[in-house]
């Protein structure tokens, strides 16, 4: 039995259409640049631009509130579901590489801890 000549050639473009689409949805390959934010596993400098408030007060362990706070007084209107790239719109001066900074020393103060409560 004889194959066309164009049998493999085919074979290969089929391949490459398929394999980008299947392994997307496997898991396997992620085109977005975007990492699962795993709970009180991230530190300050891992904050992305794409992140929400949220997402990072979970992976840094801390309330969302308290991230908002450290934003200043600007941001008192935001949601804990406000990217940090939306942030820099609403927030006059605000820039991720400096909050990295500001909240790296926010948290490390033992003053800027939250009160622990007590039972009662």
């Amino acid at each position: 039995m004889k194959l066309s000549r164009w049998w493999a050639p085919a074979v290969v473009v089929v391949v490459m259409l398929v394999a980008a689409p299947v392994g997307q949805a496997a898991g396997w390959w992620s085109t977005s640049g975007r990492t699962q934010v795993v709970a009180q596993q991230l530190g300050v400098d891992d904050l992305k631009g794409w992140m929400t408030i949220q997402q990072a007060a979970d992976g840094l362990g801390v309330p969302a509130q308290r991230l908002i706070d450290a934003l200043g007084p600007e941001a008192s209107g935001l949601a804990p579901s406000t990217a940090f790239k939306d942030v820099e719109a609403k927030v006059p001066g605000f820039e991720l590489s400096s909050f990295r900074d500001q909240l790296r020393e926010a948290l490390a103060s033992p003053a800027a801890a939250e009160p622990s409560q007590t039972p009662g």
